[in-house]
């Protein structure tokens, strides 16, 4: 027979249940509006990028050109940092933020900042593609700032992601970097890799050719 105390009970659990489900309600709310608050401010930042981009000459809009980022594009330097700290927008344009922050300083050869910024980017990743994408650039900044070893340890580290689109380019990138670093068993093992998955693929060629090249 039912007591008041199982009365007690189920009204209690009942009333936690409704609380519950008034919590998960705002909850999803909170999060959706901070995830369109991040993607409203991305963005906002691809249009500050663009006037700001407009304002160099011919020259400085070069592919490679190098140029002061933090000077040439303060307000988007400063409105990307603010993503990446989570100050504003949701958790998932984090990672958005420090690849786009990183990619600016990388294409204007300015590597160690890139590499910091690409680092917090991988660090916000929330998918095996973000971490397979993140990684590979943060590899193409060691590279290009001569941090062989670190470059390969960063591709080794998208490789493990296991993103199929990325695999030529990431085996390819730690062949070249293996190489460079003096480890040339090491470029091998990629470059048999490459072969193996790859075969015939224009990246394969190209870690073939490196190889013959070192010996």
């Amino acid at each position: 027979m039912e007591t008041w105390f199982d009365r007690k009970r189920l009204s209690v659990l009942g009333v936690l249940l409704v609380l519950a489900g008034v919590a998960l309600f705002f909850a999803q709310r909170y999060f959706e509006k901070r995830d369109q608050e991040g993607k409203t401010a991305l963005y906002r930042v691809q249009m500050t990028l663009e006037a700001e981009q407009s304002a160099l000459s011919d020259a400085e809009k070069t592919a490679g050109a190098g140029l002061d980022v933090d000077a040439r594009f303060p307000k988007t330097v400063a409105a990307l940092n603010e993503l990446l700290s989570g100050k504003t927008g949701g958790g998932g344009q984090a990672f958005q933020a420090g690849v786009r922050l990183g990619s600016l300083y990388l294409d204007h050869l300015q590597f160690e900042k890139a590499q910091v910024a690409l680092q917090a980017g991988a660090s916000a990743a929330q998918s095996s593609l973000q971490k397979a994408s993140a990684h590979y650039l943060l590899g193409l900044a060691y590279e290009q700032g001569s941090k062989f070893k670190e470059a390969v340890g960063a591709f080794e580290v998208a490789l493990a992601a296991n993103v199929d689109g990325l695999k030529g380019d990431v085996l390819l990138g730690a062949v070249r970097t293996s190489l460079a670093a003096g480890e040339v068993e090491k470029a091998k093992k990629f470059s048999e890799r490459l072969a193996k998955d790859l075969p015939g693929s224009p990246a394969s060629e190209t870690a073939e050719t490196l190889l013959k090249e070192a010996q």
